[in-house]
């Protein structure tokens, strides 16, 4: 069936988008030969080289866009100071050109754009402006021959991210440490671009948000960074990328890597072991094995998921924050934004300041720590353990795929991944290194380290409970899209060899 393009779009219709790329790049000969087609068929005066690169880097987006799913939209800045060449974040040099290249391809009719709007109200909204492949363009589409996985993530982008303490990145000199970093992450990012990942279930490449907002899966939205924050080595330092970070546990249960079902292996209560651990207290240890710390007695809120979720952004949110104002407004943003918070709860400044209290006398071995701004560096702890867990998975070539203090992998590599996560827990808090009872390392393991597709609360799963397991996976949904997109992804593969 032929696509029939929208010449307008309704509000929602463009808030369904995804920013323009300005690292998606190909070198294939057909790749070319089409963006020569375009050039000379619709600009009678030739544009100088430069220009030509930055036609090259829009309509290679837009293809990937509207290949994937024609509804997508482009994001796009239309502001010349949203753009900064010759940094070592920009190598292929993206510059304002980009803008008349826009208005360009739009007066030619090639593409619809739709502008976008600036309020300065409080609390008012900004929309950058949005682009999609006219009727005349997409034409043009349905008649290429290279495949869409030919066009992929520069390998010169940038993976090692400094930022300021306003979150802007910033330029930096490479030590031996920087170079090392980057060597891993540039092996990891390789092996994705050669692993499929998809949800299985989906019948459309998005799932809906809680706020009803489609979020775009994309199978070129893979590449991984590490992003440090503060100008500092030693703050942050997180593994950010790849469409499944974006997405509810909801979802990610259906991620399969190239055809394979996968487990979500999660570290419990991370930040909050880390803090015990860097005062040399194993938390699980002290509190004893089957303790929730997000845990606390409020009378008056009776239901108990709404209060462990309060609970757990409080104190994460006063662990990351530097004041009560400021840990209290994202707790209230967080929770509002995912549709947590039942219409009957509150959450002044002054009944949160009461749920940190009793989050205070719960964990008195590290109360001082709250409002202490000490995130950035439990983050850097945990981006120390993550690098450890997707360096030996990268050394054999098995995908994970990183959620800060949680890891998706084949279910075939669950149990390696959990002795792994193990590895790199007691590595970095040097906690349980030394355990030669092995009935008490077995407890802090299992208490710690959770396989989220799986019960392990007993810490017990017999052989027939797993074959019913198996048998159940076996027979679930499977849509025509993730097959027909892996089949495409593996011929490809195939062919690049």
């Amino acid at each position: 069936m032929k696509t029939v393009v929208p010449t307008e779009k309704s509000a929602d219709e463009l808030e369904y988008s995804r920013i323009f790329d300005v690292h998606t790049w190909s070198d294939h000969l057909e790749v070319n030969q089409f963006i020569n087609l375009i050039h000379e068929q619709y600009f009678s005066e030739p544009l100088h080289d430069i220009q030509k690169k930055h036609l090259k880097k829009l309509l290679l987006d837009l293809y990937l866009a509207w290949v994937e799913d024609p509804e997508l939209c482009i994001a796009v800045h239309l502001n010349e100071k949203q753009y900064r060449a010759k940094t070592r974040y920009n190598l292929i040099n993206i510059s304002k050109t980009t803008i008349k290249v826009v208005e360009k391809l739009h007066t030619l009719g090639l593409i619809h754009l739709k502008k976008g709007y600036y309020d300065r109200a409080p609390g008012g909204k900004t929309r950058i402006t949005r682009i999609w492949a006219s009727q005349e363009l997409v034409n043009h589409f349905e008649r290429v021959y290279f495949s869409p996985f030919e066009i992929q993530i520069h390998e010169d982008t940038e993976c090692i991210v400094l930022h300021d303490t306003d979150k802007k990145p910033i330029e930096y000199d490479d030590t031996p440490e920087t170079i090392r970093m980057r060597k891993l992450l540039f092996s990891y990012n390789q092996l994705l671009r050669k692993t499929h990942v998809d949800c299985s279930h989906l019948d459309e490449p998005f799932v809906l948000k809680k706020d009803g907002r489609k979020f775009h899966i994309s199978s070129h939205n893979k590449f991984v960074r590490r992003v440090f924050n503060n100008s500092s080595w030693k703050q942050g330092g997180r593994f950010y990328g790849g469409w499944w970070q974006q997405i509810g546990y909801e979802h990610r249960e259906f991620i399969r890597i190239d055809g394979a079902r996968t487990n979500e292996v999660d570290y419990s209560g991370l930040h909050i072991a880390l803090l015990y651990a860097r005062k040399g207290l194993h938390y699980y240890y002290e509190a004893g094995y089957n303790e929730d710390p997000y845990t606390i007695d409020m009378p008056e809120i009776q239901d108990q998921e709404f209060l462990r979720k309060l609970a757990k952004s409080v104190i994460l949110m006063a662990i990351n924050a530097s004041d009560e104002k400021r840990a209290f407004k994202a707790v209230r943003h967080k929770l509002n934004m995912e549709g947590e918070n039942p219409s009957d709860i509150s959450l002044t400044d002054n009944f949160l300041k009461k749920v940190l209290s009793k989050l205070a006398e719960k964990h008195t071995g590290i109360a001082d720590m709250f409002l202490s701004g000490a995130g950035v560096e439990l983050q850097y702890l945990d981006s120390q353990m993550t690098e450890k867990i997707i360096q030996y998975f990268t050394s054999v070539e098995v995908p994970v795929l990183a959620i800060h203090d949680s890891y998706v992998v084949p279910e075939t590599v669950a149990d390696i991944l959990k002795d792994r996560m193990w590895d790199a827990w007691r590595d970095v808090t040097r906690l349980g290194e030394n355990e030669t009872d092995p009935s008490v390392k077995e407890d802090l393991e299992r208490t710690l380290i959770k396989v989220l597709n799986y019960d392990l609360a007993e810490g017990i799963i017999d052989n027939e409970w797993l074959a019913r397991i198996y048998e159940f996976r076996s027979k679930e949904y499977v849509s025509p899209r993730y097959k027909h997109g892996l089949e495409r992804f593996k011929e490809w593969r195939d062919k690049k060899g």
